[in-house]
């Protein structure tokens, strides 16, 4: 059983082990698992990676032989899709169990993220480099090639190889039709980046559902795993707004303010703590 003191152990271990290796340091999977941690103190690792591993044995005469790169991906993508049906949640997108991988490996549905992590280990244990994809929106796959094939992208949601030109239709309906696809746009993904993503899904989860210490919570871990994600002092403002606590909010403020740049961002800020100040001296008893 997980406590959460141990809890946060764990993100200060993934935190050091992401600053000290890069690439060499956490997956994608120990990022996964480590969100499906949070708030499950019952949850065991051990049973996602031993499923994984059978998978992936399981894959190997769908994605071995081939002497293709698109083809052995493709059938990769035949294996996770229409033998062993994982498939994207197009009716309950957001729903918590979609951001935990045993619980998309239980239930056949999830989020492109929780997918690609699931494409990608399988596919490394079989020999394919894939690597997750930053896209705006919709988290993608890349799988990269020894020889002179050009890269593969992956769509996990729907289990299929796309075309740039498909990303750019993805971009235009999420971003607007004046969006050009670029390489800012298809950023390789590091494990940090699937962490920070993945919980940003579950804190904006619990926020419209107005679980607001749950969004809190979340918060808390993003920044604990990588401080350099300032704008949670923002979001934990206004979740302490909301909570009717204006010290912690006033501190959450004060410490946007400390290393924000823009002077008429800061003026606003430092109004907004002022007004904090004087609703909480005005709400104060004296005996």
């Amino acid at each position: 059983m997980t406590t959460e003191a141990e809890l946060q152990q764990l993100f200060i271990a993934f935190r050091e082990s992401h600053r000290r290796s890069g690439d060499d340091g956490p997956s994608l999977l120990d990022a996964a698992l480590l969100v499906a941690t949070c708030d499950r103190p019952d949850f065991d690792s051990t049973l996602v990676r031993s499923r994984l591993a059978a998978m992936a044995g399981a894959a190997r005469g769908y994605v071995a032989g081939h002497p293709h790169p698109r083809a052995r991906v493709e059938g990769l993508c035949y294996y996770v899709k229409d033998v062993v049906g994982l498939a994207g949640d197009d009716t309950q997108y957001y729903e918590r169990d979609n951001s935990c991988i045993d619980r998309v490996l239980a239930n056949g549905r999830g989020l492109p993220i929780t997918l690609a992590v699931i494409y990608v280990d399988i596919g490394c244990r079989l020999g394919l480099a894939g690597e997750g994809v930053n896209f705006p929106g919709h988290f993608l796959v890349r799988f990269n090639s020894d020889d002179a094939s050009p890269p593969l992208l992956l769509d996990p949601f729907a289990g299929r190889v796309i075309s740039h030109a498909e990303c750019q239709e993805y971009l235009q309906r999420i971003a607007g039709t004046e969006q050009s696809l670029g390489p800012q746009h298809l950023r390789r993904a590091s494990a940090m980046d699937v962490l920070v993503r993945m919980l940003n899904n579950l804190k904006h989860l619990a926020y419209t559902r107005q679980d607001l210490p749950a969004a809190l919570r979340f918060s808390d871990r993003i920044q604990l795993a990588d401080p350099e994600q300032r704008l949670e002092h923002r979001d934990r403002a206004l979740i302490h707004e909301q909570l009717g606590d204006p010290i912690s909010a006033m501190a959450e403020w004060q410490a946007l303010v400390d290393v924000i740049r823009d002077e008429d961002a800061r003026r606003r800020i430092e109004r907004r703590i002022e007004r904090l100040r004087a609703r909480n001296d005005a709400g104060r008893i004296v005996h």
